[in-house]
């Protein structure tokens, strides 16, 4: 490849090898096929950009699995709210999402509405397999969401990497020139009153990709996932005998 230059004012010219166009790492670019068995009792699901109806089309072998892993490296469609309500016995709730009430200047009196936490029901096939969850820093808003329910609600095991740590509806405004100013409208506390703002939610079981593993095309933190769902199949395998 050659390009020109000009040191001092003067032209000149380099030449420049032509780097290989970099690719998504085969790792994460290359998920299972929904509903692929694992390992023998471990079915795979990813929850990223699913929308409901492919979670339906699968839930005959998520209900006959002993194990369940759900990758929810990413951004969810609607699956990820309504698979919540098939992991449930008895009504639960979402994390807490507050919007400010600014009466007076200077934060004076703050008040908060706090009333469009999710309201889930339980729904059939109730899915009863050990569970799996995977998660990293591309988990956000929405994601976090329904992580916060996977937390809270203690559904699995949840291995990878903490979420992003930013939830609640985003407040947009234009500026001159076109640009634009966005900033998160809500708090957003767990369950339990906690910030999650900044924390996320933390996996139960660390997992971080290294370089060897990346060039080497694996998924470390998918290959961890299928140790811990055998694990637990095997070991609700003991608890039944």
């Amino acid at each position: 490849m050659l390009i020109f230059l000009k040191p001092n004012g003067k032209m000149a010219l380099a030449h420049l090898a032509r780097v290989r166009k970099l690719t998504p790492n085969t790792a994460t670019s290359q998920r299972p096929e929904d509903g692929t068995e694992l390992a023998p009792g471990v079915v795979y699901f990813d929850l990223n950009g699913a929308e409901y109806g492919t979670l339906t089309k699968v839930m005959s072998k998520l209900t006959a699995a002993k194990s369940i892993i759900f990758d929810l490296r990413g951004y969810p469609g609607t699956a990820g709210y309504k698979l919540m309500e098939h992991l449930i016995d008895e009504p639960a709730t979402s994390a807490r999402w507050r919007v400010p009430i600014l009466r007076r200047p200077d934060r004076v009196d703050l008040e908060w509405h706090e009333s469009g936490r999710w309201q889930l029901r339980p729904q059939e096939p109730r899915l009863k397999a050990k569970l799996v969850f995977l998660i990293d820093g591309r988990a956000i808003s929405y994601a976090e969401s329904v992580m916060g329910i996977v937390e809270h609600y203690k559904f699995g095991e949840i291995v990878g990497s903490t979420t992003a740590g930013t939830n609640g509806n985003v407040n947009p405004f234009k500026l001159p020139g076109g640009y634009s100013v966005s900033w998160t409208g809500m708090q957003v506390l767990k369950h339990d009153g906690s910030q999650h703002h900044g924390v996320g939610i933390s996996p139960t079981v660390p997992v971080t990709p290294t370089a060897k593993g990346i060039a080497e095309g694996r998924d470390e933190v998918l290959e961890k996932a299928i140790e811990v769902a055998k694990a637990s199949s095997a070991a609700a395998g003991e608890v039944e005998k």
